[in-house]
């Protein structure tokens, strides 16, 4: 996530069709959107997640990030354990369903306890 100055929300919207994983070099991030977590009374459709823009930008932007190849050997062997969700999802809970922000933070917790 630091890598590539992404947000929670983008990170755990990330697909795979939006990702250039070069063998070498830099790669790339096309970043589209976001996932947040509402609930099921204030979403239109009754579903717990949501899809949103990019944060200050017009609904159909992208933002396109520049990874450096550390970044690309490590989405790489995170696609080799756990491989990609039917839908290109990268990153996902249990269930197969969107993660949430809040298991992020826990992970970032024990990952700076760890530093």
């Amino acid at each position: 996530m630091y890598y590539a100055a992404m947000r929670p929300t983008e990170v755990i919207h990330l697909r795979l069709d939006q990702c250039h994983l070069p063998d070498n070099g830099w790669g790339l991030v096309n970043l589209s959107g976001g996932v947040v977590t509402s609930g099921k009374q204030w979403t239109d459709d009754g579903a717990v997640h949501e899809v949103h823009s990019l944060k200050r930008r017009a609904a159909t932007a992208t933002r396109q990030v520049p990874i450096p190849p550390q970044f690309v050997r490590m989405l790489k062997a995170h696609i080799e354990r756990f491989g990609v969700a039917p839908d290109g999802l990268l990153f996902r809970n249990m269930a197969g369903n969107y993660g949430g922000v809040a298991a992020y933070g826990m992970t970032s917790a024990r990952a700076r306890e760890l530093a």
